[in-house]
């Protein structure tokens, strides 16, 4: 076997027979998923030694750094047997595949322990949440969720709330000096906190008062019990121990649960005397609709309610950090993302409303080029539903499947230049424009199990990132950030930045 080398910032090993075609099976043997390349599986512990310390060369939290490795080693499609059947995709033409499936209850294999300390508490919970429960359960839920979470048109009206709540952060951050911040990060998870609160729940949690500043807040302990849930989620998925007895890390996760659990039920409790009266619709909140709807009943909405804390804070909180890094890392976008700013608000104080957010061509070029680059995670985890053919292998029903799309979007065969950030990229009519594969970049997933919130998170990243633009001429003073694989990319180092304020034209 001989190995295409290229070279951008990072090698990439494609695997090539010797004439220099990519390797295929044969298509004249039948072949299975064990005969796809990837590590050596031992019994009992299958390739689970990969992630052990010492001996093995992966690492839980780098799960980047893992998935590139194995592609240079085995190349488009790679089999593990971590517990279970795993097989990692590359190519995403095989993606496609993956979810044109049309299965009637897509299902994954995640939040595996959230899933069994839910249900050990059938008084609080129905289920284990949109987040880890599968089958016709996942799908009642998700049916009745999704009438009022998906779909552009239900996010636009959360525009004003939305703008009002960063409006108030950007009078915070000049009132305070903020010119020059050596990690941006927790002002953001406070952020998107405030906002959640008030377009999910109705709820201010007055985030940036001084009293919520303390680290025994409100404030503070949800935004602890979010990343407490987040963190250990995929260390658990891969583990066994705490089936046996509660390990440490499962004990942080039931933890956070719990304190998210009080916080959702005070808020759900305190508000129950108001929907005697139904609110106008311009007023109601995602919790206003939740509690006005049938089929839903106290137990689900209090799982919803954690599960909107658990991923709106962190999950937009991160992406928010990556686009903040390539805008200020890159002046030349960042100066065509305000010359837009200013024709759309004339000054600092013009309101931001759904029609300006539909001319911002230029800002959602950049937010989808920032989670090309920085994905939501590092792919989409799927359960095969049915034997499935790609490239010859039999797939069988039960594996679970990984799409890597975040390394997928970093390969020069299906991106120009792909470590460069260019939003012209995505602008039709632009001389930079390129028709990039509709499943290569999937960052909120595809299909009915995509992010159920993917459309609000996008209009928040953009409503904060228009008002920081028209606002700041913005540096970076970091060195180059990676990710921490934590079920969520988070930024692996501080985001440091510095804001300088712009004249007033």
């Amino acid at each position: 076997m001989i190995y295409n080398i290229k070279q951008t910032k990072t090698f990439q090993f494609i695997p090539l027979f010797r004439n220099g075609t990519p390797r295929r099976p044969c298509t004249n043997t039948k072949l299975g998923i064990k005969d796809i390349p990837g590590p050596k599986i031992f019994p009992v512990i299958g390739s689970l030694y990969k992630y052990w310390p010492i001996i093995g060369d992966y690492n839980a939290d780098t799960l980047d750094k893992n998935a590139w490795l194995n592609w240079r080693r085995y190349g488009g499609l790679v089999r593990e047997y971590p517990i279970v059947n795993l097989l990692h995709i590359y190519e995403p033409e095989l993606m496609e595949i993956i979810f044109r499936q049309n299965d009637r209850y897509p299902a994954r294999r995640s939040h595996i322990a959230m899933l069994h300390y839910r249900l050990g508490k059938p008084k609080v919970y129905n289920s284990g949440g949109l987040l880890s429960t599968n089958g016709p359960e996942w799908w009642r839920l998700r049916s009745a969720f999704q009438k009022n979470f998906s779909g552009p048109q239900n996010a636009k009206k959360y525009v004003k709330i939305t703008d009002k709540v960063v409006t108030e952060f950007m009078q915070w951050i000049k009132d305070n000096n903020r010119t020059s911040v050596s990690d941006f990060l927790p002002y953001l998870n406070r952020l998107n906190l405030e906002v959640i609160g008030a377009v999910a729940f109705n709820e201010r949690f007055n985030s940036f008062s001084a009293p919520e500043q303390s680290t025994h807040s409100r404030t503070s302990k949800i935004i602890a019990a979010a990343f407490g849930s987040n963190s250990g989620i995929m260390k658990l998925d891969k583990g066994v121990l705490w089936k046996l007895f509660k390990t440490p890390l499962y004990r942080k996760l039931a933890k956070s649960q719990e304190y998210l659990e009080k916080v959702s039920m005070d808020i759900l409790l305190e508000k129950l005397n108001f929907y005697e009266i139904p609110k106008p619709e311009v007023d109601s909140s995602l919790l206003d609709h939740c509690v006005q709807q049938d089929g839903l009943d106290m137990k689900d909405i209090v799982g919803m309610m954690v599960d909107i804390l658990m991923a709106g804070v962190d999950t937009t909180s991160y992406t928010t950090s990556f686009a903040l890094y390539h805008v200020a890392r890159n002046p030349d976008c960042q100066e065509k993302l305000f010359k837009e700013a200013t024709t759309l608000l004339p000054n600092e104080n013009s309101d931001i409303s759904s029609s300006v957010l539909t001319k911002a061509v230029y800002l959602k070029s950049c937010v989808k080029e920032s989670l090309r680059l920085n994905p939501v995670s590092i792919g989409v985890g799927r359960v095969l539903q049915n034997d499935v053919d790609l490239k010859g292998y039999t797939i069988p029903a039960g594996t679970v499947v990984v799409t890597q799309n975040m390394v997928a979007s970093r390969l020069p065969q299906y991106v120009k230049n792909p470590l460069s950030y260019k939003p012209e990229r995505w602008l039709r009519g632009s001389p930079h424009y390129e028709e990039l594969h509709p499943f290569l970049s999937l960052p909120f997933g595809f299909g009915p199990r995509s992010c159920i919130a993917k459309h609000l998170a996008e209009q928040n990243m953009c409503i904060t990132l228009l008002r920081l633009i028209r606002a700041y001429k913005i540096d970076w003073l970091g060195g180059e950030l990676g990710v921490k694989t934590l079920l969520i990319n988070k930024p692996d180092k501080p985001i440091s930045l510095k804001f300088t304020p712009r004249l007033e034209l």
